[in-house]
């Protein structure tokens, strides 16, 4: 009889959601497959998103059991494939660095995920004894994946180019369900911003922006969706809404999952993620594609490979910038209509689940086979 070759994954589920906890669940929701049986060691921090990248003594803690966990797991499954989301931070890497030498060590081939575009940038601000770990630990893997062809360089002299894979993220979208979430349109063009509120995520950058496109324009509305992560940001855009009297065209309405979030993805006319920070595929960019809605975005991560002709660009942190595009594509209806129609496109050729599972089923095979 032959051995069943066990694949086993090293990461979060939600909640919190964050990129890299919904694309550990899609692997999960997805079962067994061709490539072999499907273990998991959650990593997860259920204390929420604030905590995320944030380490604190609780997660030591934490951290310690979840290492036990994988020595037991090794031990019993002898997984031929091992899989982990790789971090992007000097505790985050030594962290996940005490997972994969002992994954390594009992024989598993490591795969190993990049879901932002920030690493290389961190690894050249590190000292020559943390370059030359992270260089031997990256030795270790027997794939190194990243979102885009763009984000290749990444990896470029610190491990070997065959070696890097490309898988993008993909999300579910029931087409017909979001169709039936449909509102009535109303008198306003309604601008949502769908992520965690702070201002890295560029956040306060758009509600600069708002009173800019409300003196051009007095039917425009702005509406913000997601958890705040820094009372002192949500203090500050307080302050600014009294001073400029947005009250009106500008909403905070907290974080939406499921039927509410497809409702309010159907009400509006523009998506807008102005991130400052560094960022790899945003998850809400690919919803809002696959929801036809139109994407104004700055250049981080992957984002100009990966909306193309689907929306536009703005410069980061500039939120007279900012406002003209928006202005722009709300002046033209027509060429609004065209990219959403382009990134709807673009979500069902590329960044679909089921894509991400068929990609990701295929990596694992490959990687299973020379292993064997």
């Amino acid at each position: 009889m032959d051995e069943i070759l066990t694949i086993l994954l090293i990461g979060p589920t939600p909640p919190p959601y964050h990129g890299v906890a919904v694309a550990m669940q899609s692997l999960l929701d997805a079962g067994p497959c061709a490539s072999g049986r499907i273990a998991h060691l959650d990593l997860s921090d259920r204390r929420g998103i604030a905590h995320v990248d944030h380490p604190d003594f609780q997660d030591v803690i934490l951290f310690c059991r979840q290492w036990a966990r994988l020595l037991i797991t090794l031990i019993r499954e002898r997984p031929r494939v091992v899989y982990l989301p790789i971090s992007q931070s000097t505790v985050g890497f030594l962290r996940d660095s005490l997972l994969i030498w002992p994954s390594y060590l009992r024989g598993g081939h490591v795969v190993l995920h990049l879901h932002g575009g920030h690493f290389r940038t961190w690894y050249e601000g590190c000292g020559r004894m943390m370059k030359a770990y992270v260089r031997r630990v990256l030795k270790l893997a027997k794939r190194v994946v990243v979102l885009e062809e763009s984000l290749k360089p990444i990896f470029m002299g610190l491990v070997d180019e065959r070696k890097i894979s490309v898988v993008p993220n993909g999300v579910g979208w029931d087409k017909q369900a979001s169709a039936a979430e449909t509102v009535p349109k109303r008198r306003r063009h309604r601008v949502l911003y769908l992520s965690t509120v702070n201002r890295q995520k560029g956040a306060l950058v758009l509600l600069a922006a708002a009173p800019i496109v409300e003196r051009a324009r007095s039917d425009v509305e702005f509406v913000f969706a997601g958890p705040w992560s820094s009372a002192r940001d949500r203090a500050d855009a307080d302050a600014f809404i009294t001073q400029k009297g947005l009250t009106e065209g500008v909403s905070f309405i907290g974080p939406v999952e499921g039927k509410e979030k497809q409702a309010l993805f159907a009400s509006a006319d523009l998506f807008v993620f102005p991130g400052i920070q560094q960022e790899g595929q945003p998850l809400v960019v690919l919803e809002a594609m696959a929801a036809g809605i139109p994407v104004i975005f700055t250049d981080r991560g992957c984002l100009r490979e990966t909306v193309a002709d689907a929306g536009l660009e703005a410069e980061v942190d500039n939120p007279r910038a900012l406002a003209e595009q928006i202005l722009w594509l709300v002046n033209r209806p027509d060429e609004m209509r065209r990219m959403a129609a382009a990134g709807r496109n673009r979500y069902e050729m590329f960044y679909t689940a089921d894509r991400f599972i068929e990609r990701m089923t295929r990596l694992f095979a490959s990687v299973a086979g020379e292993a064997a």
